[in-house]
This record gives structure tokens, sequence and C-alpha cells, in this order.
């Protein structure tokens, strides 16, 4: 056992068998275990029609978990589907820009084709009308032209030739970009198909994802509603349901006091032994005339509290957890009795601490649930908020022990519960 549980024992013991002498039967025997409680097969007998009621409870939570899963499968779906089209349209949008560069390049040679049309044009009417060549634009041919006509037409031809040549040579450039252009423009509508789609998808993706947040708002209104019931049915059992308790609380206090015991005859037979053997190495000592040092070693271990997951709007108040837990035991049919074991339980599960967290395990939470978003049943804030935790740990207890100090006394049995 840890140090922990050897301080929990030293706390727990007085306490739980006061409360075994002043509200239990008392034993014929101080060191058996207690008796004349109801058992739970009479406290299920007293309950009746409590059981029906009970089982559609269950059968409501396990719809509710379906729900639940569900909308976290579609809420996954639905960033996924946002993620999708988030990436179609910014490919989009750089089409559109290749797109129009490419557009600009068009016009651009276009127009150099235009001109060199145009120029072309001119120069072969002026020399038609003239019946030579006007060397004005050709200045840097002009010193080369002879004085008679041939040599005239000649340069006039070379001069027509180079300019054909840049006149075809831009035609082939607007063609080229032109294709290029259409080209593009078949890949853009492609692409804002493609976005069109992934956008339509995204929106129903997250259409199902509040469609099935809805389902699980009503199916939880049902539960709550069934739940109501289930008390309303249980108050004709109260009695002996209470008796039970008290004798889960003897219970717990009389297997608390046999392993104090058996604990303190450990220790003692221990120290006995310890004490004998530092008597006989100090009789062999004294034989040999020699003293040796003692070898010691330490160790130890404890509750590591504490985790980190729950962001900067975590609050973490032990004591105001406390609080709440305990005016929150009547709703679940319990008495104050039961505080001292929810006090035990949580104490060494999590300190109370809204954002504990298991390095191991990765159970979360002043309830330590596992995996902890069990947790989403009792509220969307649970991350943060220990109220929430404390509700969801109250109906876990609840159902799986009937108890906190049923609960306890699993804790004490296997340091789990």
């Amino acid at each position: 056992m840890n140090p922990l549980s050897l301080r929990l024992s030293a706390i727990i013991v007085p306490l739980l068998v006061a409360s075994l002498l002043q509200a239990g039967p008392a034993s014929a025997d101080d060191d058996a275990p207690p008796s004349g409680y109801p058992s739970w097969a009479e406290v299920q007998q007293a309950q009746g029609n409590e059981a029906a009621a009970s089982a559609e409870v269950d059968r409501i939570n396990q719809l509710l978990a379906g729900l639940q899963q569900k909308s976290g499968e579609l809420g996954a779906a639905a960033i996924k589907a946002g993620t999708e089209y988030a990436k179609a349209h910014d490919a989009l949008l750089h089409q559109q820009a290749v797109t129009q560069k490419l557009a600009e390049a068009s016009q651009q040679a276009k127009a150099k084709a235009d001109s060199l049309r145009k120029a072309t044009s001119s120069l072969v009417v002026q020399a038609y009308e003239s019946g030579g060549f006007d060397p004005g634009p050709w200045s840097l041919a002009n010193a080369a032209i002879a004085p008679d006509n041939i040599q005239n037409f000649a340069l006039l031809n070379r001069v027509l030739d180079r300019t054909a040549k840049l006149h075809d040579d831009a035609l082939s450039a607007s063609r080229a970009s032109a294709a290029a252009t259409a080209q593009e423009q078949a890949a853009r509508d492609v692409l804002a198909q493609l976005d069109s789609d992934a956008a339509a998808k995204a929106q129903a993706a997250e259409s199902a994802r509040r469609a099935a947040e809805d389902s699980v708002a009503a199916t939880d209104g049902q539960r709550k509603t069934m739940v109501a019931q289930l008390a309303s049915l249980t108050s004709t059992s109260a009695a002996v349901a209470q008796k039970y308790q008290e004798g889960q609380v003897a219970l717990a206090a009389y297997q608390a006091a046999q392993e104090a015991k058996r604990e303190a005859a450990q220790r003692k037979a221990i120290a006995d032994a310890a004490a004998a053997a530092a008597a006989a190495a100090a009789a062999a000592a004294n034989n040999q005339q020699a003293v040796q040092p003692p070898i010691s070693s330490g160790g130890g271990g404890g509750f590591v509290g504490g985790g980190g997951g729950g962001g900067g709007n975590v609050v973490n108040d032990p004591a105001g957890a406390r609080q709440y837990a305990s005016s929150r035991l009547g709703a679940y049919g319990w008495g104050q009795d039961q505080m001292q074991c929810l006090s035990l339980l949580w104490t060494q599960e999590s300190s109370w601490m809204t954002d504990a967290t298991n390095p191991s395990s990765g159970a979360y939470g002043v309830a330590q649930a596992l995996p902890p978003d069990k947790y989403y049943s009792a509220g969307s804030d649970w991350l943060s908020n220990y109220r929430t935790q404390i509700d969801w740990g109250l109906g876990y207890i609840r159902d799986r022990y009937g108890s906190p100090c049923n609960a306890w006394q699993h804790e004490m049995g296997f340091n789990w519960y």
C-alpha cells in the first residue's frame, strides 16, 4: 500500500466506525462483519415498478450514446468537407489569376500583331502611290539606297519580308496564347464546378451535424423526463434503500478497520523483524570487532494531479467543487452520509481538480472519466466546468455502484472505480 493509502486509512477508519456506532445495528461480535441490514435483493424487491422505468432509462442512455457518437462523426465529416471546399476554392482563385495573366499576354500579342499589320499596309500603299520608297520611317537604311528604283524596290522587298515575318510571329504568338487561354478557361470551368460541388457537400455536412445535435438534445430531454419518473417511483422504497446504504457504510467501516488492523500487524511484524535483525547484526559486529554502516534506501509514491488539457478558462476550485457535489447528493437519492465517501474517493482520484489528468490512462477531470468525452452527456462545457464533471460522475456512480460508499469500497479494494 502506498503512503497515500496509509494516510487515508488513518482518516477513514475512525470516522466510519463512529458513523457505524451512531446509525447502524450493533454486531454480536465486535470483530464480525455488520449484520441486520437489508440486502440488495431485498432493495430490488421493494422497488417494484422501478425496474421497468430503470430499463427504459438504460435504453434511452444507450440511444443517447449512439446519437452522441454519430454527432461526433458528422462533426468530423463537416470539418473535412469544409477543408476540401477551402482547398478547391483556393485552387479556383489561383487558376483565375493564372488565366488572367495569360489573357493579358494574349491581348498584348494581338495588339502587337495589329500594329505590325497596319505598319506593313501603310508602307505598301505609300510605295505603290509614290512609285518608289519613302525612306522616312527607315532612316538607318536610307544611306544604302541607290538612286535607281530597282534598288529601292529591292530594299522595299527586304523590309516587307522582315515585316511579314514579324507579323507571322505575332500571329503565331497570338494563336498560341488564345489556345492556352481556352485551355485555362476549360480548366477554370472544371475547377468552378468542383468548387460548387465542394461547397454543396460542406453545407450538407454542416446541416447533418446540426440535425444530429438536435437529436441528441431531444433524446437527452426524454432521458431527463424518465429519470425524474424513476426518482418518483424510487421514493416508494426510500426507507429500504436508506437502510441498505447504512449497511454499506457499516461494511466499509468494518473492512477499513480490518485493513487497518492487518497493516498495523504487518508494520509491527516488520518492526520486530528489523529489531531482531539489528540486534543480530550488532551482536555479530561485536563478535567481529567491526562496525558496518547501515545501508538505507528510499522511495515512495503518491497522487500526481493536474492536467492542462482544459485550456486557460479551466476553473480549479476544490472547495467549491466539494460544496457543489454535497448540494447535488439529494438529487440522486442520497443523504449527506454519502459525502464523506465521495470526498475520499475523488480526493484520491483527482484531488477535486477540474483539469486533473492521468498521464498513463488519459482519465480526466474531478471524476476521472475515461475516455474524457463521456462528460459530454452532462454538458458541452465539460472540459473546464467542474459542475458538469460532477453531475456526470454522480450519475456514473449511481448507475454502476448504487452509492458513493459502494464506489469507495471498490476503490479501496482495486485502486480504481
